[in-house]
């Protein structure tokens, strides 16, 4: 009976964590080419404004390090931050894992925001962070 309980966990659990990054709803497919952190570090590089990165961790998480020009919206919910990012805007949510980004997407979804990419979590960041001290 333990195996078989281990087993559906494991297979709930990897289903779930296959799922965590499957919101995109950018346009033209710039989500395949952002999805990795190769290609989210060349958007941070290239410095495109259509581009807003989103930390969704509490935000002693995000001062302690986000990925370079993250900006701090806890849970995804913009109408708690002072200067929310435009609408428009090709917003790349991460936090964790990839679990809170993907609610958080749905959350900017309902709030009116058009283009959302679930990225995952910082974990996947290999790169060097940035720190508020």
């Amino acid at each position: 009976m333990r195996k078989l309980t281990f087993i559906i966990i494991m297979a709930f659990t990897i289903l779930n964590i296959s799922s965590c990054a499957q919101m995109d709803t950018l346009p033209d497919d710039i989500g395949e080419k952002v999805i990795s952190a190769e290609g989210l570090k060349t958007i941070i590089e290239s410095k495109d404004t259509r581009f807003v990165i989103v930390d969704v961790r509490p935000e002693s998480a995000y001062k302690a390090g986000h990925i370079p020009t993250a900006i701090n919206i806890p849970d995804g919910l913009s109408s708690n931050v002072k200067n929310p990012p435009p609408k428009d805007k090709y917003i790349i949510l991460y936090c964790f894992v990839g679990f809170s980004s993907r609610t958080a997407g749905g959350k900017m979804i309902d709030d009116g925001y058009k283009y959302i990419l679930v990225w995952g979590g910082i974990r996947d960041w290999p790169y060097d962070l940035e720190k508020l001290e």
